[in-house]
């Protein structure tokens, strides 16, 4: 005969109820769940924090970490290179036109290095 109580007998601790309701209970679920919980939990996280790329923010007031391309100009006002002036430096700043004694209209701002308004 087989000796090993089925699940719906009654449990050996002498408290009456099915032997799968007291003492018939597998030790592992607590377990397994939170083993699936913590695996769950480190895969939102993951999600949320891992960048494959460090993200990258401008700095507009810095000048350019490489050397500047030829026939290139960095400019600070946009973040990135321009072509350089035709015209020598000195005739150059005369032929940009001159900031209006004016206020500036509402969301631009004067560009010395265009002559004339960006937007904000």
């Amino acid at each position: 005969m087989n000796k090993k109580p089925s699940r719906n007998d009654a449990c050996h601790c002498g408290s009456g109820k099915k032997l799968k309701v007291c003492h018939g209970q597998s030790n592992n679920k607590p377990y397994q769940l939170w083993a699936i919980s913590g695996v769950v939990v480190l895969a939102i996280l993951w999600f949320f924090f891992y960048e494959s790329e460090p993200a990258i923010v401008p700095n507009r007031l810095s000048s350019p970490l490489e050397l500047a391309p030829t026939g290139q100009v960095w400019s600070v006002e946009h973040g990135h290179w321009h072509d350089a002036p035709s015209l020598p430096v000195s005739s150059a700043s005369s032929a940009i036109p001159k900031k209006p004694p004016n206020a500036a209209p509402p969301g631009k701002i004067w560009s010395a290095e265009h002559g004339h308004w960006h937007d904000l």
